[in-house]
């Protein structure tokens, strides 16, 4: 299977397969309902459904961002629950152009599973092209007992980037749409524009003009405008550590490498008074 990226076409294939495990992710940041309520209504056939907010973060706090990760052991829990092992072939989707799904994508592969991807198009291109879904709940899975942990090396906390950004010549990259990066609207969180000396690099530049990802060639000539070599130097961000997932696997299936990501992103670094702040481009 994929480890990025997966078509509607080629999961259908693999849709009965024993070790496959579906996973809905389908949330919208303000219609908070919204996305449980439309996976009740219909979903991909034995897809699980998993929350952005509840399960795959924690209590947010003071300057922790509003998508902290969970704590690991809840995070373990949660795909023991699941029955996830070294045998599972995971498929993530969304209806938000996979910036949820690539968020559990990448906790998934800083714990260590390696065979996961996200259905490109997300469940938009799965029932357009009419193939199976129900709106029954899967049957309960094998408890698994599998210890995780997270690889900190691909976190970046609000205290490292400081040090990171200033000393050791790394690129910040923000996946937040233009307007929100200037400072011109910010619907979400309490200040408006962006750290200085980000560039803006939106996550929906990743996709064509069917939603779906353009190709590894394209998204590589991209990155490139970084004007790093690879994505090693690169720290991912956005405004919660949610879209700048999608930046991080679209780096990741282009070719051009793994990179970081500054979990907290904008509502963490923007907590803090004396943190710096820039507007316009």
């Amino acid at each position: 299977m994929e480890k990025f990226i997966i078509k509607p076409k080629d999961l259908n294939k693999i849709l009965d397969d024993k070790n496959l495990i579906i996973f809905d992710c389908r949330f919208h940041l303000l219609k908070k309902e919204l996305g449980f309520n439309n996976y009740l209504n219909a979903h991909i056939k034995n897809a699980h459904y998993v929350n952005l907010e509840s399960q795959l973060s924690s209590k947010v706090l003071e300057h922790s961002g509003r998508h902290p990760l969970p704590d690991i052991k809840n995070f373990s829990d949660l795909l023991n629950r699941y029955g996830i092992n070294k045998n599972s072939k995971i498929v993530i989707y969304d209806d938000e152009n996979n910036s949820m799904s690539a968020r559990f994508w990448w906790m998934l592969r800083i714990v260590g599973i390696e065979d996961c991807a996200v259905l490109d198009g997300g469940f938009k291109s799965w029932s357009s092209q009419n193939l199976p879904m129900d709106n029954l709940l899967p049957e309960n899975v094998q408890y698994q007992n599998n210890t995780y942990s997270y690889n900190e090396e691909s976190i970046v906390t609000t205290k490292n980037l400081k040090k990171m950004i200033n000393e050791e010549g790394f690129c910040l990259v923000d996946a937040r749409e233009k307007v929100r990066f200037i400072g011109k609207k910010e619907p979400i969180d309490k200040k408006a524009g962006h750290i200085p000396g980000a560039l803006n690099m939106p996550f929906k530049n990743n996709l064509n003009e069917f939603g779906k990802f353009k190709t590894q060639t394209e998204l590589l000539t991209m990155f490139k405008k970084t004007k790093k070599d690879s994505a090693e130097k690169i720290i991912n961000m956005c405004g919660s550590g949610v879209t700048a997932c999608h930046n991080y696997l679209a780096m990741e299936y282009s070719g051009f490498g793994k990179s970081k990501l500054y979990v907290g992103s904008w509502s963490a670094w923007s907590s803090y008074k004396e943190n710096k702040i820039e507007e316009g481009e």
